[in-house]
């Protein structure tokens, strides 16, 4: 009796094991989102890069963390922020 109640236990406890990962890669899955914006990064450039996203951008709400500011310059000479920013998703991005 024993050796069965033992076998269903640790059954049990496995599954529960290996379908740990699974949750833990759907929830910490984050969507990438990068945008131009005027001027140059500076010393706060990422926390600017966060304000700027959440003013102008359609995903404003859920964007909640920057990575990176890049300078550049347009075309026509103006300079311009490149930021990279994401946001998480329980769903594939797009």
């Amino acid at each position: 009796m024993k050796s069965p109640i033992l076998f269903i236990v640790s059954c049990v406890v496995l599954m529960l094991v290996l379908s740990y990962p699974e949750e833990a890669k759907a929830v910490s899955n984050r969507c990438q989102q990068r945008n131009f914006f005027p001027g140059k990064c500076g010393n706060d450039g990422i926390q600017s890069c966060l304000r700027d996203f959440k003013k102008k951008t359609k995903k404003s709400h859920i964007i909640d963390q920057c990575s990176k500011c890049e300078n550049h310059k347009s075309p026509s000479g103006l300079e311009q922020r490149l930021c990279h920013c994401s946001y998480p998703s329980a769903s594939p991005c797009i």
